[in-house]
């Protein structure tokens, strides 16, 4: 059994020295099974975009999605990384397909509305993250601060 808060505080501090390499590695040596699985897998997506190394977080990212298509944060996790690489359209489109699967999740509804910010589509970004906030309401306070959504307050 992985101590989660023991790994986060080792993560957060190779990662806050920029020692990205270290944390993967601590990821890597952690043998567990199911569900610690994936949070590993997502810990590691997090760590490689933190270190810019986007191509190495898709790969991850395609993999969590493969081996768990019916969990949202895995579509989530790989638009990011699409976008990341370098196709805002190509994450876009992976998060339109998880809206399909996942009509309800309001994570899946804000990153379109942020994703279609960066578009320009301010109208329907708009919309998606007003179905988020009507989803959960937790969504209200990070639209107020997240950098994607600036053009929509700017208009406002």
């Amino acid at each position: 059994m992985v101590n989660h808060e023991k790994l986060q505080e080792e993560l957060e501090g190779y990662c806050g020295l920029g020692m990205y390499d270290e944390a993967l590695r601590l990821i890597s040596s952690l043998k567990t099974r199911g569900q610690e699985d994936l949070t590993l897998a997502f810990l590691r997506t997090r760590i490689l975009r933190a270190a810019g190394r986007f191509a190495e977080m898709r790969k991850t990212a395609e993999k969590i999605r493969e081996r768990c298509p019916e969990e949202p944060e895995a579509w989530v996790s790989l638009a990011d990384a699409m976008r990341q690489s370098g196709s805002l359209q190509q994450g876009r489109h992976v998060l339109q397909e998880a809206e399909k699967k996942f009509p309800k999740n309001p994570h899946i509804k804000f990153q379109l509305g942020c994703y279609l910010c960066q578009l320009q589509d301010l109208d329907l970004a708009r919309s998606y993250v007003q179905a988020a906030i009507q989803l959960d309401r937790a969504w209200a306070d990070a639209a107020k601060q997240d950098a994607d959504l600036a053009p929509l307050r700017e208009k406002i």
